[in-house]
């Protein structure tokens, strides 16, 4: 097994990294808590930009049944 030494803290925070193993019950709790909060961000930012791409491309064909339209009253 690895020693503490030679692993990347699981949290830093005010500069000073923080093990999961080393962490109290509550602490455990706790970065459980903020690394599903940091995850969902993470994932929310990801879905945001797929549905901007995705109402980009409902409008552009919104717009090409307008030009339809216009075509057919010709």
């Amino acid at each position: 097994m690895a020693k503490t030494k030679d692993k990347q803290p699981e949290l830093t925070l005010d500069d000073k990294g923080y093990f999961f193993d080393k962490m109290s019950e509550k602490q455990k709790g706790i970065y459980l808590h903020l690394k599903n909060v940091n995850d969902k961000i993470q994932s929310n930012g990801f879905l945001g930009e797929q549905l901007e791409v995705t109402k980009g491309a409902l409008i552009q064909m919104f717009r090409e049944t307008l030009s339809e339209e216009k075509q057919e009253k010709k």
